[in-house]
């Protein structure tokens, strides 16, 4: 099967040459004038890199003899992209992702939320001791006055009554 495949592609490309007339030859005189009319430096071609890449077609349709096997090969010149690894990874301040959690974000996971928040906030608790102690002075001190105020009067002083109540 493989044999009439090849045996028609063969033909299949070979038609179209048959049935082209015959092209006349020119003459040897003409073909020397045109060689020598091109110079094949100014062109910005290598004989010789063609050459060698005519032998290396050569030698692999001779290693591939069922002529199936197609091969492409496209070169392509460019500037490359510049590959930024680490962009939008900050290395000096935070941890860095895919690394194992630190201890206090394991005690996060681990603990329910209901009994990570404390039962009082540490700021309300100190903003309550200071209102007593505040309280405590202000009735100490209209206690002292009144007593104060008592005894003058019990030594017949002429006083002015206490401002403050209790």
């Amino acid at each position: 099967m493989r044999r009439f495949a090849l045996v028609g592609l063969i033909l299949g490309l070979a038609a179209p040459a048959l049935a082209e007339p015959q092209a006349v030859q020119a003459s040897p005189a003409a073909e020397t004038k045109a060689d020598t009319s091109v110079d094949a430096t100014k062109m910005g071609v290598s004989l010789s890199r063609i050459q060698r890449g005519l032998f290396v077609a050569s030698e692999r349709d001779k290693s591939n003899p069922d002529g199936v096997r197609l091969e492409f090969n496209v070169q392509v010149y460019g500037m490359a992209p510049k590959i930024e690894v680490l962009k939008g990874i900050d290395l000096f301040n935070g941890a860095v992702p895919g690394t194992a959690p630190t201890h206090n974000q394991m005690i996060e996971f681990w603990t329910p939320p209901i009994y990570r928040t404390p039962g009082l906030p540490i700021s309300a608790l100190a903003f309550w001791a200071a209102n007593q102690v505040w309280q405590k002075s202000k009735k100490s001190r209209c206690e002292e006055e009144i007593a104060n105020y008592r005894a003058m009067v019990m030594q017949g002083v002429n006083v002015a009554a206490p401002r403050c109540t209790q």
